[in-house]
């Protein structure tokens, strides 16, 4: 069964140190967005101060299928969200809990082109060179690659990547083909962000998906 981990930890600094998950993009929270446009099971991994919090959250809004899991390694950043993802649940697509905009097709993409690959870990590459490891798919195989990373305090994300057997990456191209705008990869940093997500959601049919 496909499983996505949703990783709430990190207040954005330039948003007034909000949870981001948690901001509001057109009447509805990113948690709340992310769940009813993937509709699957969705794990949100984060702080343990947090995790009360997101659990009121998704019972008022009656999010089905949303599962609220502690970071197993406290205040290390991303990488620890997705080893506790990991070791919690095995195989999953990561998605960063500022990416309002995530399409099921990309989940589904990534999912299934890691599963057909066997790759311990599928990331996406733009033209340039950058990668995006916050919304990729990882393998129950890269955990002692996350777990070597995190007992060296290698904080990055492409540092543990590195370390693994059979690290794969597709390019932007191919997935422009599922979502041509790429507006899964809209994630939220500034209040210039947030307002231009509104303005793609009031404009276009984003909400649902």
């Amino acid at each position: 069964m496909k499983r996505v981990a949703l990783l709430a930890g990190g207040k954005g600094s330039r948003l007034n140190f909000a949870d981001k998950p948690l901001l509001e993009v057109c009447g509805k929270k990113i948690i709340e967005m992310v769940s009813s446009r993937l509709k699957l099971p969705i794990l949100v991994v984060c702080s343990k101060e947090k995790a009360e919090l997101y659990g009121e959250i998704v019972e008022e809004l009656h999010l089905t299928g949303v599962k609220i899991v502690c970071d197993i390694v406290a205040d290390f950043g991303p990488s620890a969200g997705i080893y506790t993802a990991l070791i919690e649940c095995g195989d999953v697509v990561v998605v960063a809990g500022d990416m309002p905009f995530v399409k099921r097709e990309v989940v589904d993409f990534l999912w299934d082109m890691g599963k057909q690959l066997e790759c311990d870990a599928l990331i996406p590459e733009w033209n340039n060179g950058k990668k995006e490891p916050l919304l990729a798919y990882y393998s129950r195989r890269s955990i002692p690659a996350f777990k070597k990373a995190i007992e060296l305090e290698e904080r990055k994300i492409m540092q543990a990547v590195e370390r693994m057997l059979k690290p794969c990456y597709v390019s932007m191209n191919e997935i422009r083909k599922i979502d041509y705008e790429l507006i899964s990869f809209f994630n939220i940093n500034t209040l210039d962000d947030l307002r231009r997500a509104e303005q793609l959601c009031s404009s276009t049919d984003l909400v649902e998906g």
